[in-house]
């Protein structure tokens, strides 16, 4: 049920934040795989005027927002981005606001 909308500097490998950001959903938000969505687009990011690496967009039913940025900060550090060039946003919806296999869910 989690949806993941990041925008990535184009000097990271797309695929890998991907994972760590589907991973991060996992253990952090606690969500089993088969609901776990997850886009990644290169671009630019902005961090207060200032160059960053990652903008990250969670629409979730419920979760531990500081897990999932916790654990997708420790692994983006893998790669050489700081917390500083990381920004998180968090939604919670209803299930009534999520679809999935043509249909909402609520």
């Amino acid at each position: 049920m989690p949806a993941v909308s990041i925008t990535a500097d184009a000097s990271l490998d797309a695929n890998k934040v991907a994972q760590m950001a589907h991973n991060a959903v996992k253990e952090g938000i606690g969500k089993p795989d088969m609901y776990i969505h997850v886009g990644v687009s290169s671009g630019v990011v902005l961090c207060g005027g200032k160059p960053g690496k990652v903008l990250a967009h969670v629409d979730s039913i419920g979760g531990d927002f500081g897990a999932f940025v916790e654990k997708f900060c420790t692994s983006l550090a893998e790669l050489g981005v700081q917390p500083s060039e990381v920004t998180c946003t968090f939604r919670s919806l209803g299930m009534k606001e999520f679809a999935m296999n043509g249909a909402p869910l609520g």
